[in-house]
């Protein structure tokens, strides 16, 4: 990316297509910034190979895990910048402990994860 250019790995119709639905422009945001966040969990690797170079696997479960980030950031994106790991009221409770991991400051959920773990650009090792 240069400059404010923005890129998103993932279109509104990937969106739809891996069941999304929504207010295409918030979902559009909301891949934007999933799109950043998976490029992170990568450590740069999709960016710097170049999303185009990709296998078309790799590009197909980046797709798959950019749409299901978005889905987790338009389903509780008002909780995911709270300082807070959970909270309770009465009987009523809910944490993200157990289904996100905080990769670079942002939580990534654990479906998201489990897509880019196959694409073999998660290792440190590479």
């Amino acid at each position: 990316m240069k400059g404010d250019e923005t890129v998103s790995y993932a279109t509104y119709g990937d969106y739809e297509e891996y069941g999304g639905t929504g207010d295409a422009a918030l979902v559009e945001k909301a891949l934007e910034e999933a799109s950043i966040q998976m490029n992170k969990a990568c450590y740069g690797r999709i960016e710097g190979k170049g999303f185009d170079n990709l296998t078309e696997f790799q590009k197909k479960l980046i797709k798959r895990a950019v749409c299901s980030q978005a889905d987790f950031i338009t389903t509780y994106g008002d909780f995911i910048d709270s300082p807070m790991s959970g909270f309770s009221a009465g009987s009523i409770s809910m944490s993200f402990k157990d289904s996100t991991k905080n990769i670079g400051g942002s939580l990534v959920s654990n479906k998201a994860l489990s897509y880019l773990e196959s694409t073999g650009l998660t290792s440190r090792r590479l």
